[in-house]
């Protein structure tokens, strides 16, 4: 990372996306990678909006941006399970609200022993994660009015 002379303006807007999980690299004199490293508030940003964050702090910069991306390594069925515990989610909930079968919620939900066990998949595993912030956004919004 090369080391670029900031204004206390500047430093102050870098501190503030970081607080908001967005992280600013310099790769160079003259680029600036923005990342959206985690969510914060479940607010997710495209390519255009990082951008242009990134533009406001420095106009005369090349921006890389680079959006946010889920790791789905932790999402198991145990998080799952949590998460319907926190919003209060019956299996019935889900058939109807995700279009799932209940023999596919069933064998999902399955003990390790059933031979016929589904495992979550990277797209279902990524299904539950959006469906779950879409119920924590609810929330907070809701809380916030």
């Amino acid at each position: 990372m090369e080391t670029m002379t900031l204004n206390k303006t500047q430093k102050q807007q870098i501190q503030a996306y970081k607080m908001l999980g967005i992280e600013i690299e310099f790769l160079d004199d003259n680029t600036v990678k923005i990342s959206q490293a985690r969510l914060k508030n479940g607010y997710i940003l495209n390519q255009r909006q990082l951008h242009e964050r990134a533009k406001e702090i420095f106009p005369d910069k090349h921006i890389i941006p680079d959006v946010f991306s889920l790791g789905v390594n932790d999402i198991t069925t145990e998080w799952i399970e949590s998460k319907m515990k926190e919003f209060g989610i019956k299996r019935s909930d889900l058939v109807k609200q995700l279009a799932l079968t209940k023999s596919y919620i069933s064998l999902l939900f399955a003990d390790d022993s059933n031979n016929r066990k589904i495992n979550l998949s990277r797209p279902i595993k990524a299904m539950f994660f959006y469906y779950f912030l879409t119920y924590e956004l609810n929330r907070d919004f809701r809380e916030n009015q």
